[in-house]
């Protein structure tokens, strides 16, 4: 039972300008929608197993059609793992890119878990979380093209509904997402 913790969101909520030209991988990506200086919108991503049972992918050479191959970065990335929309005041989508997991691990275990999982061996523990730092590249949305006014971003999290690797389905889906309003100006 995978859970986007809304407070993470919340509290690390910064504007940021980054400078991309165009043999950055960013494009290729999809972390950003354009070249040159873009603004970004810059938070923190924490998931947390709160389950009764591990959440298990494994590594990513091994696991198939989960993840894909990153050339320009040289890593892999796991499919469905994160994805970040935003939506205008009419519920409307807003292009603004997306996040790819790149290593999904046990970085705290603040619900009684015992972290077992790593970069080579992928999942998150129950009990424990796996957190996107905002420091991280692609830990944005770029929100250089979008109109000033009011926004809804949402975090979620296993939004397809994947099994892990020894074919578990999540308990709930209630709460693999959270959401945030933000005012652009």
């Amino acid at each position: 039972d995978l859970m986007v913790v809304r407070s993470a969101i919340e509290s690390s909520l910064t504007i940021d300008n980054l400078s991309v030209g165009p043999t950055n991988c960013y494009i290729a990506e999809g972390c950003l929608t354009g070249y040159g200086t873009r603004r970004l919108i810059r938070f923190t991503t924490h998931i947390k197993n709160i389950g009764n049972q591990d959440y298990f992918i494994g590594a990513p050479s091994t696991v198939g059609n989960q993840f894909t191959y990153d050339a320009c970065h040289g890593h892999w990335h796991y499919v469905g793992y994160a994805e970040y929309l935003l939506y205008d005041q009419n519920y409307q989508p807003v292009e603004a890119g997306y996040k790819n997991g790149f290593c999904v691990l046990d970085l705290e275990c603040s619900g009684g878990g015992m972290a077992k999982f790593g970069c080579s061996n992928m999942g998150i523990t129950a009990g424990c979380g796996d957190i996107y730092s905002s420091g991280l590249d692609c830990q944005w949305i770029d929100i250089t093209d979008v109109d000033t006014g009011k926004y809804t971003l949402v975090v979620r999290v296993n939004w397809d509904r994947s099994p892990d690797r020894l074919g578990h389905y999540e308990s709930t889906y209630d709460n693999n997402w959270a959401q945030v309003c933000l005012r652009i100006y």
